[in-house]
């Protein structure tokens, strides 16, 4: 067998010993548990020992005796669930400045963070703006309770995001590239072949290592997103005016008719402005007209040849 043959046969078993372990674990067990680092595949392991190709050195381990709990789901251990967590909250203030020092210490007080910070000056001289906090999981609860109690609270949104399937597929399938990874450079540090078979196999283990980083990647990209959650906090202070009452109507009304004062008064300057240079060369063109017109009435009749009328013949 060929050292190509052998790289596929053993792709082939591994991915194989990937199936049984994903058709191990039932659907409501993926959501509740982690899969743990599970060892190769026996019946792949005994085929390439029978041909020649690989010899395991290594004794033995033995293992421990399944638990009660642990008995209808092989190799699977009790995990806690992979939740992302996050909020969002819009305050009312007395003052912006105070708020935002208040949003700052009460997540560094809790171990967090600020991650962004926004802000802004509105009408009538009123200041706004956005902060983005990241605290541990395990405080998320008390550090959304002490915001709150800094004004007043005109929305809040709270979302939780289960990821317990997608972070345990997500590591059955790095276990599964590891354990390919290293049973071809097993197969490349044990066996000789022609320069084009071990050239294929490094692409190979290449191949797979850039997707274990990726996957790496993905994973503490999740553990981030577990570890640390995240609240928004949307600041304002209050409008000098009063957000509703009898008076909303009429505040509503002039408001509108200035919108549309100001409008007319736009449109206006802009007829002026296009018709003016028009207006200009009209005003020339007419009194050049008017100076010729009294230029010949000032001239009289002009006199007629043959002499003045009722003279001698």
């Amino acid at each position: 067998m060929t050292l190509r043959s052998l790289i596929a046969v053993t792709l082939l078993a591994t991915a194989s010993a990937s199936c049984d372990s994903a058709a191990r674990v039932s659907p409501s067990a993926a959501g509740r548990a982690e899969l743990p680092n599970a060892a190769p595949a026996p019946a792949a392991a005994e085929k390439l020992r029978s041909l020649g190709y690989v010899q395991d050195k290594t004794p033995a381990v033995p293992q421990p005796a399944a638990s009660p709990a642990s008995a209808t789901v092989p190799g699977a251990i009790p995990a806690s669930r992979k939740l992302i967590r996050a909020a969002q909250l819009t305050l009312e203030v007395p003052s912006y400045d105070r708020a935002a020092e208040a949003v700052a210490k009460a997540a560094e007080q809790e171990g967090g963070y600020v991650a962004e910070s926004r802000a802004a000056r509105a009408d009538a001289g009123r200041r706004g703006g956005s902060l983005t906090v990241r605290v541990p999981a395990d405080r998320f609860a008390s550090v959304v309770a002490a915001l709150k109690r800094l004004g007043t609270v005109t929305n809040e949104a709270v979302s939780t995001q289960d990821v317990t399937k997608a972070y345990t597929d997500l590591e059955t399938r790095l276990r599964v590239k590891r354990d390919a990874a290293a049973r071809v450079q097993a197969i490349l540090n044990t066996r000789t072949a022609r320069l084009a078979d071990v050239l294929e196999a490094e692409r190979e283990l290449a191949r797979l290592t850039e997707e274990i980083e990726q996957m790496e990647g993905e994973r503490r990209f999740y553990d981030q997103q577990i570890a640390l959650s995240t609240i928004t906090i949307e600041i304002h202070e209050p409008s000098p005016l009063l957000g509703s009452g009898p008076l909303q109507p009429i505040r509503e009304a002039l408001h509108e008719s200035l919108q549309v004062l100001v409008a007319s008064l736009a449109a206006l300057i802009y007829v002026v402005v296009f018709l003016a240079p028009w207006l200009v060369i009209a005003a020339v063109v007419w009194r050049i007209v008017r100076r010729v017109r009294r230029g010949r009435a000032a001239q009289g009749p002009t006199p007629t040849s043959g002499g003045t009328p009722g003279g001698p013949a």
